[in-house]
This record gives structure tokens, sequence and C-alpha cells, in this order.
């Protein structure tokens, strides 16, 4: 049976594909906020960035915790997620959350305020930076541990996940240290982001594409998820935002960029739409292969 002629069977029980419901919008928003967030924290640590750390910091604190709580349904009970982390993707990643947040702010007060002793400073430094690492790739480990939807079923996307959240962190410190004595005075630290970036946006652009080929040749199911990315209804979103303004438009601006923070803050605007605009889709095309009756149940 070929995937051109299997029908998205929606809720009832026809033979067709079935798309994957249990991570919506509020998923892809609490994502973009946890990988940018962690992303711009990692970044900014390495350049002693306090602006960078603290709104890094916050991003994933209220956009990546509380998105996943407004996911949950019933916040109260968000507790017993962190029960599961021998097996599951999401634990450990909500798990490496609660550490981020209590070594991260620890780091921060230290900074600004030196009071811990030295190696306790650097232990605090270190694992801070080993939380924020998880949370940048957890997500796509999550994703790819769901054997039923070939779309996601990939090594690529935990990859795709860091690609993503290293670059966002990138355009985001660059923008945010832009008229502060971290970058003003700093040339080379400009050039070399700058050169970071594009080198990202490249290799992302590679990773999201082999993703694609991956899923086109691995099952029935990927090949429809495919064809509706590139061809089908989500086609108008998927090519002009995350392959054309994600990758090409925004390499070429970061490429071609005057030292003007309008300039800057455009590219980056480029980039985190291109982005968001992955995450959305990437759940709205999750299709199971095609069966007789419900849909397989949705593997955490």
């Amino acid at each position: 049976m070929m995937a051109s002629n299997v029908p998205i069977a929606g809720d009832d029980f026809r033979v067709g594909f079935r798309m994957q419901k249990a991570w919506g919008v509020h998923m892809a928003t609490a994502f973009f906020f946890g990988e940018a967030g962690a992303g711009l924290y990692f970044v900014s640590q390495f350049f002693d960035f306090v602006t960078g750390m603290t709104v890094g910091l916050l991003m994933v604190l209220f956009g990546k915790a509380g998105g996943h709580l407004l996911h949950l349904g019933q916040p109260l009970r968000g507790w017993r997620a962190l029960t599961k982390v021998r097996s599951s993707w999401v634990s450990r990643g909500l798990l490496a959350i609660v550490v981020f947040a209590v070594a991260g702010a620890l780091h921060l007060l230290d900074v600004r305020s030196p009071f811990l002793p030295g190696a306790v400073s650097e232990l605090v430094s270190a694992v801070a930076l080993l939380a924020c690492f998880v949370i940048m790739v957890y997500q796509g480990f999550a994703m790819s541990h769901s054997s039923a939807i070939t779309l996601w079923n990939t090594g690529l996307m935990p990859i795709a996940s860091l690609i993503y959240a290293l670059l966002n962190g990138v355009l985001l410190t660059l923008v945010l240290g832009f008229n502060t004595p971290f970058l003003a005075a700093d040339g080379e630290a400009v050039r070399l982001l700058q050169a970071a970036a594009i080198a990202l946006m490249l290799l992302g652009l590679v990773t999201v594409l082999s993703m694609l080929h991956g899923a086109r040749y691995g099952s029935e199911a990927g090949r429809a998820a495919v064809g509706l990315l590139l061809r089908g209804r989500f086609a108008r979103w998927f090519i002009p935002l995350v392959i054309g303004l994600g990758f090409v438009v925004s390499a070429l601006m970061m490429a071609l960029a005057p030292r003007q923070f309008a300039w800057m803050l455009a590219v980056s605007g480029a980039q985190l739409a291109g982005y968001y605009a992955f995450r959305v889709l990437m759940f709205k095309a999750g299709a199971y292969d095609p069966v007789t009756g419900s849909a397989p149940r949705f593997r955490r």
C-alpha cells in the first residue's frame, strides 16, 4: 500500500494514518523556551555575561516549566513526573530543570557577589552547565523514543535540539549583549559568535533535511508526514518559515550583517520564528502507521 493512497483517518475507525495528539502547541512552546533559554544560559556562562544567564534562567523556569505544568492539566501533581527518571526522558528533563534552577541561581548570585569557596563555586558552575546541556538535548531524546512515529524516531532529533538550542543561545547573546561593554569593546567575541551562528545554521539545515530524508524512506507514516510538510497542508508554513527564514535567509543576513542592533535583532527574529515553526509543525505532522481501529498508544 503506497503512502499516497492511504488517507489520514482522524479519529474514526477507517484504515489510514493517525496523527498524534498527545503533544501540541503548549508543549511546542515549552520546548521553544526550554531550548532557547538553556542555550542562552550555556553560551552566556562561557563569557560571564550575567544578563544573558539571568534571562536564560528565567526563560527555562517560566517558559519551559510553566508550559509543562499547563500541559499536565493537574499542575499540583506535576511532581509525580520526577518518579520515572530511570525510564523516562521527560522525567530526566524535569529533574535537570530543577537542578538547573538551583545551580543556575546560585552561580548567578555568586557571580554578582562572590560568597562561595573557589572549589564550590566551580562545582556549582559545572553542575549548571551540565543541567543546561541535558535540557538542550532531552526533548529530542523524548521524541526519538517514540518508535511508533517515524518522523520523530531518529537519532538526529536530539542533535537537532542541541543545534537549535546553541544557535538560539548565540543569537540571543548577540542581541542582549550588543550595546553592553561585554560585546561593545570586544570585536573578536562578536566575530566569533557570528561565525558560530552561521555554522550552526548550515549544520541545522543539513540536519533537518536529513531527518526528512530518513523519514521519507522509513515507513508509510514517515512518507505521509514528509508529504504534509513539503507538499501538503503544512508546506506553506514549513518551507518558507523553517527552511527559508529560519536557515537560508538568516544565514545570508548574518553573513552580510553590518554592526547594527536593528539588523542583528532582525536576524534573531527570523531564526527564532523558523525554530518555533519547526517545533509546532513537527508535532502537527507526527503520524502513526496505518492501522485498523484506534491508533497505538503514544509512548512517553
